[in-house]
């Protein structure tokens, strides 16, 4: 007993280190790296001029003998720079992810080793469990450098730091963003893998990717009044919030539509959820996490459901390989 689970670990390390001296995915991961920092570092510049604005505003009250509490204090949220990060992560991110679950889907089959590797004493979901395991690792690794990153950019660049709340939201969003990666890597690498030839496995996988992280997102956003206008058009026409609520009925119909095509896309699910963590959306800019977590635990549950679901699944389908060596 005690050599199944040092084979699973020695398999899933062994993937990882394959998949980190890859070229292919070592360039894209740098993209996503470079294209996450620009957005930061643009973020940063704004915010720090902000600091330094009211900081020399305050500096020329002092001087004057005047008090501080003439001006209004403004309150500085670092966190919420980090949109373009997770925009990066939403879209680069899964498709690196797919690209990593093909490849590691391909590597046994292309070197026809599938088979041999089954004749050990390994059980096929060991294998399975092995390759998932290592996906995740790489998906975790990644995104360690990516959010490590993130911080020390804004505890050096914004001029307002973070805290050790801060801090705490980074690694919720971290871990949303290892389930979400997780799932899309398990996607791709089961459709490479089960079916005979993997390279419509992968074509299977973006055709979905396509669907799941770009369309019906777009088409949930596009179709909610409130995000074409700055602000929300209620809140830009000041309707009372009675007159709301009304205006709202009337259209139940339409926004369940709306609605049940946006949370039909786990990429909506995961932004969502770390858009709320991190205050990126106004509604929860400012919210404690107890206040956040009650609203978006749902979100959450989906985002840990759509991965284990989809683990699970791959863990109980049968390899076999006689099949999978014969390729096209």
């Amino acid at each position: 007993m005690p050599r199944i689970p040092s084979a699973i670990v020695t398999i899933a390390l062994k993937d990882a280190r394959v998949a980190l001296r890859d070229r292919f995915l070592l360039v894209a991961t740098l993209a996503l790296g470079t294209a996450a920092l620009i957005s930061l570092i643009a973020g940063t510049i704004a915010m720090r001029t902000d600091v330094a604005t009211y900081a020399l505003a305050k500096e020329q009250l002092l001087a004057l003998g005047k008090e501080l509490s003439s001006i209004a204090a403004p309150e500085f949220y670092p966190l919420k720079l980090m949109r373009g990060t997770i925009e990066q992560i939403e879209i680069m991110g899964a498709v690196i992810a797919l690209i990593a679950g093909y490849r590691a889907a391909v590597e046994e089959r292309g070197r026809q080793t599938l088979a041999l590797i089954l004749t050990r004493p390994l059980n096929n979901w060991q294998f399975l469990a092995a390759k998932i395991i290592g996906g995740a690792g790489l998906v975790g690794v990644v995104l360690v450098v990516v959010f490590s990153t993130s911080a020390l950019v804004l505890m050096i660049g914004s001029g307002a730091g973070l805290g050790i709340e801060d801090l705490l939201r980074l690694a919720l969003a971290w871990a949303g963003s290892v389930l979400y990666l997780t799932g899309i890597f398990v996607v791709g690498f089961a459709l490479s893998l089960w079916l005979k030839a993997p390279a419509s496995g992968l074509l299977y996988a973006f055709a979905l990717w396509l669907v799941v992280v770009l369309v019906a997102p777009q088409v949930g956003d596009t179709l909610d009044p409130d995000n074409q206008v700055v602000g929300g058009v209620f809140a830009q026409l000041a309707v009372p919030k009675a007159e709301q609520d009304r205006i709202k009925a009337g259209f139940a119909g339409y926004e369940t539509v709306r609605n049940g095509i946006e949370i039909s896309s786990v990429t909506k699910h995961y932004e969502r959820l770390t858009f709320a963590v991190l205050g990126i959306k106004d509604t929860y800019t400012g919210k404690t996490l107890g206040v956040i977590w009650a609203d978006k635990r749902g979100d959450a549950l989906f985002l840990l459901l759509f991965t284990l679901g989809l683990g699970g699944l791959v863990l109980l389908r049968p390899i076999q390989p006689n099949r999978l060596t014969k390729e096209n």
